[in-house]
């Protein structure tokens, strides 16, 4: 079961080069305040005087200790040569040290990572001892809670370590492993305090009690250390390390281990078995197998999520560009397919709630078809104003039946109105079109190249412009056309002969009502210029009659002619704008841009740096991923 605990170690060193971890791992968590006997008891863990001494505050940054059981004729022990019996090396460094330096070392990178002074570091250092006296495990020890600054420390040391020790035991995955000392009070242990913040019901959390030998005369700790005064769950297990006066006469951890043994079976013998170091040691490696078999599933099922989200941030990011060439083809082939679909309608949206595309142009055909059918001739004019164009258009001898003349002269204003229309539903499809343009273009490219988005969004805006043109040139010389020649072969076909002659023959009493209507402004106005006119405006009966038959003609004709524009601004636009369009783009823009290829792919430094760690992430997770797989099945197994 050494395995599961080095496959961690594995994924822990594999993790350490993202910003942010991507999945918790199980690990044990030392904590507790100063000079509770931290040191010693991870000293007695590995056999070996390994750790740095001192007054105040000596850990101060994360060291994570790794023990590897490594007997004679271990397959590591032939990898590294026979010349060491146990020997530590530190990470990213692939020196071998002997136990002896490796107290000096650990005392030169703290000074490194968090200077000579006494401040504290965040970045760990890793210390992995191979022995055949330790028992494979994995402890992080963290610096000692303090409760005021002293000599040269930050007056906010407390809060910093504080925060340190949070962001490892609040991992759900961790083991809290509490170091407290027998000859003080449950209750005033800050490491306690901390871990039941995290760790309420303390599932998580196993209590090392120290000190046990100097507690005072006629106490003891067995309500401690049977469960009595403090609230965890993994376990209480009692210790009995060097004391500051063994460690100066250089009493050996051998020797301390055997005296820690003799008072155990003396003092509580009924408890002897399930406390001191070597159970400890036992314990803590049972703890932390047990609960790395439990955290496997969570811990690959978090392992696959970050390998998905990972792949979408490099699918975001796309491939990385070797031939632009055929990553222009591309680029473009696959904007004119969509833009051409969604304008043909064969790439329906359902989700949105406005028209797009075809089904937007075909709209504003029929907004200018309402437009120009809204349109009613002879609300356009007053009577007064239909009576002067008679009598203008008359000259000397009034018409004997209708002033053709005059139909001429009123028709073509209302003609004339036709151009504002449907020179804004001309313009109207361009900015459809252009829209398209911007929403067709890939949000990959968009977003990696900027600069082929903006030239290819320039090209196109550019041709919509000169078919734009193009086809308002048109409408309007076809407006111009019927503006310039009144068919009158076409009136005759629309005039139903027996109406005109009934309304020519029958009094007035039974003739419909006049369609224009009286303008007092206009014969105001009209009296202003000639005051005489007042009588030429007044209207006799044949100029009523005469009324009505062109207001029927107006209306008539209008329609017809109404008809035929908004066709042609249909067909026109269509043939030359949307058609036209479609048949050049791809030439077009493969001729304006393909020399500019140097100048268009130009990635952002930013998506290039995030592919590149993306791409080195995924292979790691891929790979922490096959590791933890297999170990599931060789747990299962």
């Amino acid at each position: 079961m050494d395995e599961l605990i080095l496959c961690v170690n594995k994924l822990q060193d594999q993790f350490r080069s993202f910003s942010q971890k991507p999945v918790d791992l199980p690990q044990i968590i030392v904590v507790g305040s100063q000079s509770t006997g931290k040191s010693s008891v991870l000293e007695s863990l590995v056999r070996r005087p390994i750790l740095p001494r001192g007054i105040g505050m000596i850990t101060r940054c994360p060291l994570i200790l790794r023990l590897v059981h490594c007997p004679k004729g271990d397959k590591l022990r032939k990898r590294r040569g026979e010349s060491y019996e146990e020997w530590g090396e530190f990470d990213k460094d692939g020196k071998i040290y002997d136990i002896g330096d490796i107290k000096s070392e650990i005392e030169r990178r703290t000074e490194e990572l968090a200077g000579v002074s006494k401040n504290i570091s965040y970045t760990p250092i890793v210390l992995t001892i191979f022995s055949p006296h330790v028992l494979t495990l994995t402890l992080v020890d963290l610096p000692g809670i303090t409760k005021v600054a002293v000599e040269d420390q930050p007056a906010d040391i407390e809060d910093q370590i504080v925060n340190l020790i949070n962001q490892f035991i609040k991992n759900p995955k961790s083991i809290i492993l509490a170091v407290i000392t027998a000859n003080t009070d449950m209750a005033t242990h800050e490491c306690l305090k901390m871990a039941m913040k995290v760790d309420p019901d303390g599932t998580r959390t196993i209590a090392v009690v120290t000190k046990l030998d100097i507690m005072d005369k006629g106490t003891d700790a067995t309500e401690i250390l049977t469960g009595k005064c403090i609230p965890v769950k993994l376990g209480i297990i009692g210790v009995v390390n060097r004391s500051q006066e063994d460690i100066n006469n250089g009493k050996s951890i051998e020797d301390t281990l055997r005296d820690e043994d003799d008072f155990l079976q003396k003092k509580y013998p009924a408890l002897a078995d399930t406390n001191g170091s070597k159970y400890l040691a036992k314990k803590l490696q049972e703890l932390l197998i047990k609960h790395i078999i439990n955290c496997v599933p969570a811990m690959t099922q978090s392992l696959l999520k970050k390998i998905e989200a990972c792949k979408s941030v490099l699918a975001e990011c796309g491939t990385e560009v070797r031939d632009e060439k055929a990553c222009l083809d591309d680029t473009l082939n696959t904007f004119c397919q969509s833009f051409i679909k969604i304008v043909k309608g064969e790439a329906v949206d359902v989700q949105s709630v406005s028209l797009t595309g075809g089904a937007k142009i075909c709209s504003l055909f029929k907004k200018l078809d309402i437009s120009l059918m809204s349109v009613k001739p002879c609300e356009k004019y007053c009577l007064e104003q239909v009576i002067l164009a008679i009598r203008q258009t008359s000259s000397v001898e009034p018409p004997l039946l209708f002033s053709e003349r005059a139909f001429d002269e009123l028709m073509r204003p209302l003609l004339e109105h036709t151009r504002k229309p449907s020179l804004l539903c001309i313009d109207e499809v361009s900015r459809e079109l252009k829209s398209l343009c911007r929403n067709s273009i890939p949000q990959e490219t968009a977003t990696r190249f900027p600069a082929v988005a903006q030239g290819v969004t320039k090209v196109v805006d550019k041709m919509i412009d000169d078919l734009t043109g193009k086809t308002k040139e048109y409408v309007l010389q076809s407006i111009y056309i019927e503006e310039q020649h009144i068919t009158r072969s076409q009136i005759l076909k629309i005039v139903n002969h027996s109406n005109l002659l009934s309304v020519l023959n029958k009094d007035l009493g039974l003739l419909p009502g006049n369609p224009f209507k009286s303008s007092p402004a206009f014969i105001k106005k009209a009296k202003l210029k000639d005051f005489t006119i007042q009588e030429s405006l007044n209207p006799a009966t044949k100029d009523v009659r005469h009324c009505i038959i062109l207001g029927d003609m107006l209306n008539l004709y209008y329609g017809v002619i109404a008809n035929r524009i908004q066709d042609t601004v249909a067909k026109a636009t269509m043939a030359y704008l949307v058609n036209g369009l479609e048949k050049s783009i791809l030439l077009e823009l493969a001729t304006q841009l393909g020399s500019k290829l140097k100048e268009l792919f130009v990635e952002e430094n930013a998506i290039t740096k995030l592919r590149t760690t993306k791409q080195e992430e995924l292979k790691i997770l891929e790979k922490s991923l096959y590791e933890l797989q297999a170990l599931n099945m060789e747990t299962a197994q």
